[in-house]
This record gives structure tokens, C-alpha cells and sequence, in this order.
């Protein structure tokens, strides 16, 4: 389980660009998975994203940059904020890409590729739910 946790989290990613903090927070949009006991909670925004992976009181949230290519999103690290006892949470400048296909309330999560993913697919594939 802490495996595909930790697996999971290589894709939670958010960073801060040029824009100012209040912009920036406005333009995200909020997306959540539940995966048994584990929680992914996923802010996209245009440039950056914050990806927060939960487990009971043990959480990793990730900072990332952003680029994207038509569906699919390309994120590398900025800085790890780990709390509890989170196993082998991902490094600053680690990368990962991911298709992203928005639709209505929903998004999808497919082709997870990139550092330390090893078992994430699991986790991290399917669908979101935008939260309201």
C-alpha cells in the first residue's frame, strides 16, 4: 500500500511561475480521487499544479511547473512538503507527464509516465472528480 502511495505521489506536483499568488490560485481548479483509503487531490492551474497525496495523517504535496501539449501535462518538482510518514516522497526536478482529459465534472488520468511512477498506475490512472 505505502508503495503505491509513494508510486502515486511522483504525479502530485505545483509550483508558482511569474504570476502573482492571488491570480494564480484563482485560475486552479480543484480535482480529488479516492483510491481506497488513499486520497488525491489535484489543483491544476495554467502554468503550475499541487498535487497532494493523503494517507490517515501521512501526506506528501507536491509543487510543480507546468507545459502542455494539447491532453497532455508535463510537470517537474519545485518543492516536496511531507507530512507524517510519507515513504520515498518524490525529489525537486523529478518529471512526469500524464494525459489529462477534461469532460463536464470529470477528468481522466492515462498514460503516467516519468521519475519514480514505478506502480503508480494504479493509483493514479482513472478518473477525478472536479470538486465544487
Amino acid at each position: 500500500m505505502f508503495r503505491l502511495l509513494t508510486a502515486g505521489f511522483a504525479v502530485a506536483l505545483v509550483g508558482l511561475t511569474g504570476n502573482s499568488v492571488a491570480a494564480e490560485e484563482k485560475d486552479k481548479t480543484t480535482w480529488v480521487r479516492e483510491v481506497g483509503e488513499i486520497t488525491l487531490t489535484f489543483e491544476i492551474g495554467k502554468d503550475t499544479a499541487k498535487y497532494t497525496v493523503a494517507f490517515g495523517e501521512n501526506a506528501c504535496t507536491v509543487t510543480a511547473k507546468l507545459t502542455r501539449d494539447k491532453d497532455l501535462i508535463k510537470s517537474e518538482v519545485t518543492d516536496v512538503e511531507v507530512k507524517g510518514n510519507f515513504p520515498n516522497p518524490p525529489k525537486k526536478g523529478d518529471k512526469v507527464s500524464f494525459k489529462w482529459v477534461e469532460k463536464d465534472d470529470k477528468a481522466t488520468v492515462s498514460e503516467l509516465e516519468g521519475d519514480n511512477v514505478e506502480g503508480a498506475k494504479e493509483v493514479v490512472e482513472g478518473e477525478y472528480k472536479k470538486k465544487k
